[in-house]
């Protein structure tokens, strides 16, 4: 073969190689410096293409930040978290910059899948202003590996109509609300009318759901769900305080009777027969709200929002939300553009040209929308923000007194295996409860928790 031909080929295979990576960065790793010498952030769960508004409100975003910092480039994929996909694209080397997830996910801080945002977080300037509350799913010794994107907490809505008509109202909006757990049952009883169709309680039972239903009971009634113990993480939730809680959930079954028929149900399949009026309570946060209005037709000042019902031990409501973290193995440019944006975004939804954008929006769509139930912000910028909302609250879902007192009772969520607890361990058990009236709780708790910390529990050092 001649040199002639030599040379030939090799610029053809330079050729095709530059082609093949180009077009593997634009498809599933975007390259990290552009053309122009910006640094380019990757941020995972985007738009899909074919999602024409997401697609522009983010480029509208993506431009509004490039007026404060020209230098970075954000691109996007459109690849949602999942903990194996995330595990195999961090392992291989293809996670994005800034990966948005669960607040059920703080095993990324042990595991080295998110960098240690500590001391970005103690140099930025709203740092005193930041709700630190919100940052206990990813604290680890002092240290924070995550901030909130957004946050909620569960309280219990219900319906104003069906309230009424039970009798459950003195004058005009003061709605006789169950504080505690007997006058929850009591309630829920009165409210049942199977003439009618309508269930007191509306429960969530399927798949994951039902586990992830069960932590404010259990809660409530004193128990927990993993705890450190002699330095190893411990299951708990066969402990007595844990057992009470299904007990008084199988007593709502089977005793006062007031659950809705079809038991296997996920939030999804609740929310239009809460909004149908054939469910008069159910667990709901400001995140779900709108759906009730924009999907299901129900008017918004039908919507009622309590406090959960205090247990054995009292209150409490979990605490829940999305996050940010940043890839660690990212280079240090990058990491520091990457909290760059995530802070900018934090900052643009709670500012009040933000809030009156939105606000006019939904009024012009006739649609409604929320504000986060928790306060990702303390002092002046959340209250800006709230102050602001306020002048929208015909479109923009809050109940700032519920959020504010609830906010004195939350919980996180498990920090370990919680997608495993919830599916695998407590759902079942759950399952068994609501199905076959003489379920043992105490023995399939009991049972449960010691499966659980051997397969998983093992695993944390």
């Amino acid at each position: 073969m001649s040199k002639k031909l030599w040379l030939t080929l090799g610029v053809i295979v330079v050729v095709a190689l530059a082609v093949w990576g180009t077009s593997r960065n634009k498809t599933n790793e975007p390259a990290k410096q552009s053309s122009r010498d910006k640094i380019v952030v990757v941020i995972n769960n985007g738009p899909k293409e074919t999602d024409t508004i997401a697609v522009k409100n983010l480029k509208n975003d993506i431009a509004e930040f490039n007026k404060v910092y020209p230098d970075i480039e954000i691109k996007w994929t459109d690849r949602p978290y999942s903990p194996d996909g995330f595990s195999t694209s961090m392992a291989g080397g293809t996670a994005e910059d800034v990966i948005t997830l669960w607040a059920t996910e703080g095993y990324v801080a042990e595991r080295g899948y998110a960098l240690d945002l500590t001391e970005m977080i103690n140099n930025w300037e709203y740092k005193g202003q930041l709700n630190l509350s919100m940052l206990e799913p990813f604290e680890r010794d002092g240290h924070y590996y995550a901030l909130p994107l957004n946050g909620y907490i569960i309280g219990m809505w219900y319906n104003k109509k069906l309230f009424q008509e039970a009798g459950l109202v003195e004058g005009k909006d003061n709605y006789v609300i169950p504080e505690n757990w007997e006058e929850f049952a009591q309630t829920a009883q009165k409210l049942t009318d199977k003439q009618k169709n309508i269930s007191g309680y509306g429960i969530y039972g399927k798949d994951t759901y039902g586990g992830w239903g069960l932590l404010n009971w259990v809660w409530q009634a004193g128990g927990d769900f993993e705890k450190k113990v002699g330095g190893k993480w411990r299951a708990t939730f066969g402990e007595p305080e844990a057992v009470k809680a299904m007990e008084f959930v199988q007593d709502l079954r089977w005793k006062y009777d007031c659950l809705q028929p079809n038991l296997m149900l996920a939030p999804q399949d609740v929310w239009p027969l809460f909004a149908s009026g054939q469910i008069a309570m159910t667990n709901g946060t400001n995140d779900w709200t709108p759906t009730l209005v924009n999907q299901h037709g129900m008017k918004l000042d039908q919507i009622g929002m309590a406090l959960l019902p205090a247990g054995p031990a009292g209150r409490a409501n979990q605490l829940g939300g999305d996050y940010y973290i940043i890839n660690p193995n990212s280079p240090k440019e990058v990491q520091e553009a990457a909290f760059k944006w995530i802070t900018w975004m934090m900052l643009k939804n709670v500012s009040p040209e933000f809030i009156k954008r939105k606000g006019e929006q939904y009024r012009q769509e006739g649609r409604v929308d929320k504000i986060s139930s928790i306060p990702v912000f303390t002092g002046e910028l959340d209250q800006k923000m709230r102050q602001t909302a306020q002048e929208y609250k015909d479109v923009l879902v809050d109940f700032p007194d519920v959020w504010v007192e609830a906010s004195k009772y939350i919980h996180s969520e498990p920090p370990f295996f919680a997608q495993q607890l919830y599916g695998e361990y407590l759902s079942p058990i759950l399952q068994s409860v609501l199905t076959k009236k003489k379920a043992n709780p105490k023995q399939l708790m009991q049972q449960a928790a010691k499966s659980f910390e051997e397969r998983f529990l093992t695993q944390v050092r």
